[in-house]
């Protein structure tokens, strides 16, 4: 049906297979969201995981259980990573001082050089405007 959400928990194997998922947060923009639609990236929201207003535990928690990165500019979610869910969960966090739309594209764009965000798998992944960094 045309407008209704999808229920995410109950993806078919052979349909969470073939999408690259990646799960925003509440601060990352519109406009990059629309950016990693056209890079290939089916982009799921908290609203449509019925997520919205939840505590960052419970957003780690959705994403483990369907293996989708959580793309976020909240520092906590680093701190969970190595505190909570070293191994489990994956986490793209990006850094930039102005955190507006055109920054975090920028920097998304220029780590897409160097790293495939589309595998990114129970690791801890840090992108600023100069650098890249990995922990896993």
């Amino acid at each position: 049906m045309p407008g209704s959400r999808r229920s995410y928990p109950c993806l078919r194997a052979e349909e969470a297979a073939s999408l690259a998922k990646i799960l925003i947060d509440q601060n990352i923009p519109k406009r990059v969201m629309d950016w990693l639609k056209q890079k290939g990236f089916e982009v799921v929201t908290l609203a449509d995981a019925n997520l919205r207003g939840a505590a960052d535990i419970k957003i780690s928690a959705f994403a483990m259980q369907n293996n989708m990165p959580v793309l976020t500019q909240d520092v906590d979610f680093a701190k969970m990573y190595h505190t909570l869910y070293r191994h489990k969960l994956a986490v793209i966090l990006v850094n930039t001082k102005e955190g507006t739309a055109q920054s975090i594209i920028q920097a998304l764009d220029k780590a897409q050089l160097r790293l495939n965000l589309k595998n990114v798998q129970n690791q801890l992944v840090i992108i600023t405007k100069r650098r890249i960094r990995i922990v896993s």
